[in-house]
């Protein structure tokens, strides 16, 4: 194994993560570097054992990393502290500090999934060793990923490929209901993009709700009524050449949320209490997995989901795993090839192959051809999400459908590209208190809707330059929102990215926001934002963060060619087969509980027909 300094072991971890993804962070990186060479006066000439708590920059905030040296040897490595996603950074949490004991050393590789988690985690041990005096060289061997180089062939009943939202809801219901699966991740954890959602989920009548509702005050309104919510979508068509009156998709959508939200509750997923009550409020009568929205809920489910597959004999989840190409045989998808990370060949085989690999916002070559307007943007999502499925379904015979180049967007920092979704929400959707601004700051209106973003960012004459300006209500607001109910966005204070000025003249000037002070004046013409004790400034970027266009299908997941007939064999959710709003001719609206309801639609559809 070879030695790296410091200097290049950073550039390695740079690059396993990717050029796109650190750019916008290399900058608090290097102000760690800039601290440590400051303090390079208090580094013992000789090393010093003991416990050492240093912390990094990881995804949300700080990470705080306890680690113990004894006669050369890091002998206990923790991460003590940290805001990391739940479902994404806690993996990286648990497995590279066990990693670096074992192996004496910060070059281990970075837990596929969550890498800048794991990047932080090793940058703070790095620290740990120079203060406890010890030689960085001498901790920094390169590991690699064990190798075995099987050659594996196996049957069941049902593959499903990827264990993202669909992939993992299809998964649980299949295993429970006997049927053998086999899940193909080829990430290193479970969950595509499901802990990064905001964890609400639609329902129009769960038995939740019905139990909250003493007075049937959601009687014949679109919470509690599903014919009632199918009228109100009819009010929402854009595209009237794919709308029915029946609207398939977002029926199915509806009802089978509503569905799966008790069948979650029964198999022990918790959710944010209902009401609105003295001192507190929580989200009106929506459902929003616990302990809330952006607060993890969506990552406990998805822990508990994979956890779930992997409790039943019949099934399992092979992941670091990569399907390679589907087997078609007379017509008939018959199963797949797979590749692991480990050097494994995998030829599996089985009655139905759902494909739930996500969408393609990470495929330049797929955004060039079917969404043009959005070449060069980056976006914001899983990693994974380089279209695989939709890849292998179009070789399999299946065409694209609901391709147009509207695609959504929500605001994330500058600095870290850290999501800031529901910015401005945390005040009511008013907005109160906060203004949304372009680089010579006027005022761009909605920083919540995705289409507003969306326009705002391909707008040249915004000069791809945008601060969010608000007052200190909103920014203490910020920090614990009421209406949302999360703390989340605490973390635009904590690193900095949030910047206090005193006056409104000053955040211009430095910013060179000209038309800052007029925008305020105009927006204090209906709303206030206090300028009194001065003003936050935070500079923000729309990004795009899915893509809408998937394969050809109906409303029963069935994979289907260009002439609308089945590909036998051949089912898909989520992502894959695109924007279900989009196939009853809406504008998208909620890719979460899409994947979710449609993920278990699915699994009963494959055991009827199966």
């Amino acid at each position: 194994m070879k030695n790296v300094s410091r200097r290049t072991f950073l550039k390695g971890s740079a690059a396993a993560i990717g050029a796109t993804m650190l750019a916008p962070a290399m900058g608090v990186f290097a102000e760690e570097e800039e601290a440590l060479q400051t303090e390079a006066a208090e580094i013992p000439d000789h090393p010093v054992d003991g416990r050492y708590v240093t912390r990094a920059i990881g995804h949300e905030s700080w990470v705080y990393v306890s680690t113990t040296f004894k006669e050369g040897k890091i002998v206990a490595c923790d991460v003590v502290r940290n805001n990391e996603t739940i479902g994404v950074g806690n993996y990286a949490c648990g497995r590279i500090p066990k990693m670096i004991v074992e192996h004496q050393s910060v070059n281990v590789p970075n837990v596929r999934g969550c890498s800048i988690t794991s990047m932080a985690i090793k940058r703070a041990v790095e620290e740990a060793i120079q203060k406890a005096g010890y030689n960085l060289d001498d901790f920094s061997a390169e590991i690699e990923r064990e190798m075995t180089n099987e050659t594996i062939e196996r049957e069941c009943d049902v593959i499903v490929c990827g264990a993202g939202t669909a992939g993992l809801f299809t998964a649980a219901r299949l295993a429970e209901k006997g049927l053998n699966v086999i899940v193909v991740e080829k990430r290193d954890i479970p969950g595509g993009s499901m802990a990064m959602t905001y964890s609400g989920i639609l329902s129009t009548g769960s038995r939740r709700q019905k139990a909250y509702d003493v007075k049937g005050a959601l009687e014949g309104t679109a919470s509690g009524d599903l014919e009632v919510q199918i009228e109100a979508l009819k009010k929402q068509v854009i595209n009237p050449d794919r709308f029915t009156e029946e609207m398939p998709f977002c029926r199915i959508l509806y009802k089978d949320s509503t569905e799966m939200s008790d069948w979650l509750s029964d198999i022990g997923v918790g959710f944010r209490t209902f009401g609105v009550f003295e001192g507190d409020s929580s989200w009106g009568t929506g459902l929003s997995l616990a302990p809330g929205m952006y607060m993890g809920g969506a990552g406990y489910c998805m822990m508990l989901l994979a956890d779930r597959v992997g409790q039943f004999e019949n099934s399992e989840i092979l992941y670091a795993t990569s399907v390679t190409d589907l087997i078609k045989e007379d017509g008939k998808i018959v199963g797949v090839h797979a590749e692991g990370e480990n050097g494994n060949h995998y030829t599996l085989k089985a009655k139905a192959v759902c494909l739930t690999t996500g969408g393609f916002a990470r495929n330049p070559e797929m955004i060039a051809q079917y969404n043009p307007e959005h070449v060069g943007q980056f976006f914001n999502c899983a990693s994974a999400s380089t279209g695989d499925g939709i890849r292998m379904g179009l070789e399999a015979g299946s065409v694209m459908d609901v391709i147009d180049t509207e695609l959504p967007a929500y605001l994330s920092s500058k600095k870290r590209l850290f999501e800031l979704a529901f910015l401005g929400a945390i005040n009511g959707f008013g907005n109160t208190g906060l203004v949304y601004v372009n680089t010579n700051g006027d005022n761009l209106g909605s920083c919540v809707s995705h289409v507003n973003c969306s326009d705002s960012k391909l707008n040249p004459d915004n000069g791809d330059r945008f601060f969010c300006v608000f007052d200190s209500t909103c920014a203490e607001a910020m920090k614990k929102s009421k209406p949302m109910g999360f703390t989340t966005y605490d973390a635009m204070f904590e690193c900095g990215d949030a910047v206090h000025y005193d006056s409104v003249e000053a955040a211009a000037e430095e910013l060179n926001l000209p038309n800052l002070q007029a925008t305020i004046d105009a927006f204090n013409q209906t709303g206030l934002l206090e300028t009194r004790d001065g003003v936050w400034a935070l500079e923000v970027t729309p990004t795009f963060y899915i893509t809408t266009s998937g394969l050809k299908c109906d409303k029963d997941c069935h994979i289907l060619d260009a002439d609308g007939n089945w590909i036998s064999g051949l089912y898909g959710a989520g992502d894959v087969i695109g924007s279900v709003e989009k196939h009853d001719g809406l504008r998208y609206s909620y890719g979460f509980d899409s994947a979710a309801a449609f993920g278990y639609h699915m699994a009963d559809v494959v055991e009827a027909e199966m």
